[in-house]
């Protein structure tokens, strides 16, 4: 995955496949929550690179796809 390219990355329940916000690439280096309404994880995983954020979603019972 070339990070490059990701312009924003769909977040989903994995349970229900339920839409559950996004995330939104600013540049290359700094993304944000759109849509999010889970406060705790918002707070903790902000300011991760955004390859370690992605791997705590799963905790948060949560799995994305890739928009490039």
């Amino acid at each position: 995955m070339n990070m490059l390219n990701v312009k924003e990355i769909k977040l989903f329940d994995a349970d229900t496949l339920e839409y559950a916000g996004s995330i939104v690439m600013k540049d290359s280096a700094s993304w944000s929550y759109v849509d999010v309404k889970d406060d705790y994880m918002v707070g903790v995983t902000s300011g991760m690179p955004l390859k370690a954020a992605l791997q705590c979603l799963i905790t948060f019972n949560l799995v994305y796809d890739i928009i490039e």
